[in-house]
């Protein structure tokens, strides 16, 4: 449809006010002594004639179109796909762009209602740093302290807790213990049991996807070098809290019973479990973790979503 340079000038003027001054259709009529229903056409003119152009920029910098691509590939009910740099070589920063994502899914997901389960992990600390709104719910700690003296499991519930408001259940035992006897030693421990008991009423939940090919995890920096070594021949290739999955989804629980922490049936039952992860080196790791049945949401970076796709 050709539009004199008039009605061009006129459109123009009409989308200026109304779309970026926040004019209403009537006041803008007034104005220029026309009818609304003018107006409402000269909007038409602007949008078809590409005199005013609308882009929808998503928070965050999500890339939208490669989440959705995750979403419907792997069967999740929501992909949060950061839009992070291919160069991005600042593993730092992009925990910190992945953790900003992660604490906005949780914000949204979580409500008064919900008991919150809380794993660990450097990405996980940076989302509990970029956290500033959490409703005031139950915070629990998924399993027992593994990580560094800044970034472990407690600091980390202690963190989120104090966000919300809520009440925190803590673990103030190791992840992983010497053999099956202390283990069951320290689930019996009032506080222990307490915390672990909630367990089974976890609603939401956030852990961390730990690689062991490549080597990514703080749970397996923390075992002995003969243990790791004979899991790694075993084919593990990823971990969740103290849980070891194969390529296949299959999983090794050869140390199960020295560990505390929540176990692979009780993340099946949580009905949101967000899983966090970055890098395309943790491609194979998430993988792993989906073929296993593991998470609904899973929020991620540019370089891992297309590793994915691409093993896909």
């Amino acid at each position: 449809m050709a539009v004199s340079a008039g009605e061009g000038i006129l459109a123009a003027t009409v989308a200026q006010r109304f779309y970026i001054d926040g004019d209403s259709k009537v006041r803008i009529a007034d104005d220029l002594g026309i009818s609304r229903f003018r107006v409402a056409r000269l909007l038409e003119i602007a949008v078809t004639e590409k005199i005013i152009r609308f882009t929808i920029a998503a928070p965050l910098a999500l890339n939208m179109e490669l989440s959705e691509m995750v979403r419907r590939r792997f069967g999740l009910r929501q992909v949060l796909v950061v839009d992070a740099p291919e160069d991005e070589n600042d593993a730092g920063r992009l925990r910190r762009r992945i953790g900003a994502a992660a604490a906005s899914a949780l914000s949204d997901l979580v409500t008064d209602d919900d008991v919150l389960g809380i794993g660990w992990g450097r990405t996980m600390s940076a989302m509990a740093t970029e956290l500033t709104h959490l409703a005031a719910c139950p915070v629990v700690q998924l399993g027992g302290m593994a990580g560094s003296v800044q970034e472990n499991s407690l600091e980390l519930v202690r963190r989120v807790s104090e966000v919300g408001g809520g009440r925190p259940y803590p673990l103030f035992v190791p992840l992983v213990v010497q053999d099956a006897a202390t283990a069951a030693a320290l689930r019996s421990q009032p506080g222990v049991e307490s915390a672990m008991r909630r367990f089974e009423s976890i609603t939401v939940a956030a852990v961390a996807v730990g690689s062991w090919d490549p080597p990514e995890s703080q749970m397996r920096d923390s075992l002995e070098p003969e243990v790791r070594t004979a899991l790694t021949q075993q084919g593990v290739v990823a971990e969740i809290l103290a849980t070891l999955i194969r390529s296949d989804g299959s999983l090794v629980t050869d140390i199960d019973d020295r560990t505390t922490a929540l176990d692979y049936e009780g993340m099946k039952r949580i009905p949101e479990l967000v899983l966090v992860a970055g890098g395309d080196r943790k491609a194979g790791a998430v993988r792993a973790a989906l073929n296993a049945g593991l998470g609904t949401t899973l929020v991620t970076d540019r370089s891992l979503a297309r590793e994915l796709l691409h093993r896909a």
